[in-house]
């Protein structure tokens, strides 16, 4: 398996994206980058257990001997009081505007570090290293930071663009089978709105070990992020296109906040992605053939109507209002035209569906 690159230029500046095996080199090199700079790497506890001797080994020799600087792990923990804490503990060992911010771990350790980056001492460089399959595939790229606030996912944060991506496929390795379907369905995702023919790849990959699969996974991971790359260069503050990616995600984030962040996101989403597919449907968008076709797929990989059974009616539409995609009150959707098509209205991507449609879609789906 070759290792592959690509860069990703946004706002006029331009970072390398590289997903391999074996990336130690690729870290130093471009942490290299950066020889008069201080290296904080923020992880949280669980990566810091499996990961983090590995990291710091890596890291070796490099400028000033790197601070391994650890939160519990968790979406519960993806608040302001961590963001704080790790505020202390980088004046505490004095670091200053010569901080290289290195977010190593999966998606909420890339929000949270990428959020302080974009804030200590009035900003200062990070690098992504991504280690669950989600991270990889989805938050990695793009430059979204922030943190949860008052159970809205995301409320508090910033567009803050890294100076590197290093995806090394061997974090893998330790990742259970229910976290590779985690970031799968959002690779999958993406294969929904543009990406039709992707959908057989998905099935080829070894979920309970991954990397048996190797040349498969590197795929998934490399259509992906070219794809949401290709998006962000197009629309990098989500006023347009972007809004594309959030295909099951007005659904799918009032279920994660609904299950107090218990719930994986991709599954959330995952569950999401049904729903707006049956909103489309009813809305006369969608074929029923596109429909049962898209949840069929999902069922193949354990999405069943049946789990929107625990979750009633009326807090999934009361949920809905506190999504960052509300206008006027108004909750907004993607929707589909076919699998690999999304709804564009003169020129809104995202557009808004009366609750009455959104409570027929659910209804039919609980039953």
């Amino acid at each position: 398996m070759e290792t592959r690159s690509f860069s990703v230029k946004v706002g006029g500046n331009a970072y390398p994206l590289t997903i391999g095996r074996h990336l130690e080199g690729e870290l130093r090199k471009r942490v290299a980058m950066h020889p008069r700079h201080r290296i904080a790497v923020i992880t949280d506890s669980r990566v810091g257990e499996l990961w983090g001797p590995h990291i710091i080994w890596a890291l070796r020799g490099l400028s000033h001997e790197p601070a391994l600087l650890r939160f519990p792990a968790g979406e519960r923990h993806k608040t302001g009081e961590t963001v704080s804490a790790l505020y202390d503990k980088l004046q505490k060992r004095r670091f200053g505007r010569d901080t290289l911010i290195m977010a190593f771990g999966g998606g909420v350790v890339g929000d949270i570090a990428g959020f302080v980056a974009a804030t200590y001492q009035r900003g200062v460089p990070f690098i992504q290293v991504p280690t669950t399959l989600l991270a990889m595939v989805d938050s990695s790229v793009g430059g979204k930071v922030g943190y949860d606030m008052n159970n809205v996912k995301n409320l508090i944060g910033a567009f803050n663009q890294p100076r590197a991506v290093i995806v090394d496929l061997n974090f893998l390795s330790t990742l259970p089978k229910r976290q590779v379907l985690n970031g799968l369905f959002e690779a999958i995702k993406m294969s929904f709105i543009r990406q039709r023919r992707s959908l057989e790849l998905a099935r080829k990959l070894n979920l309970v070990n991954p990397l048996k699969t190797s040349d498969v996974l590197q795929e998934i991971v490399w259509r992906a992020v070219r794809l949401k790359a290709g998006v962000v260069q197009r629309d990098e503050k989500e006023q347009h296109e972007r809004k594309i990616l959030n295909f099951g995600h007005t659904v799918g984030h009032s279920i994660e906040s609904l299950s107090g962040y218990r719930k994986p996101h991709g599954f959330c989403v995952a569950l999401g992605m049904l729903v707006e597919a049956r909103i489309s449907e009813r809305l006369g968008i969608l074929s029923s053939n596109d429909a049962d076709l898209l949840e069929k797929y999902l069922a193949a990989f354990g999405i069943h109507r049946s789990e929107l059974r625990k979750y009633s009616i009326a807090d999934i539409l009361a949920a809905t209002r506190s999504d960052k995609k509300t206008l006027g009150g108004q909750p907004h959707y993607i929707l589909l035209n076919s699998i690999g098509g999304v709804r564009v209205d003169g020129g809104r991507y995202a557009h808004p569906v009366s609750d009455a449609v959104v409570k027929t879609a659910l209804s039919s789906l609980r039953q």
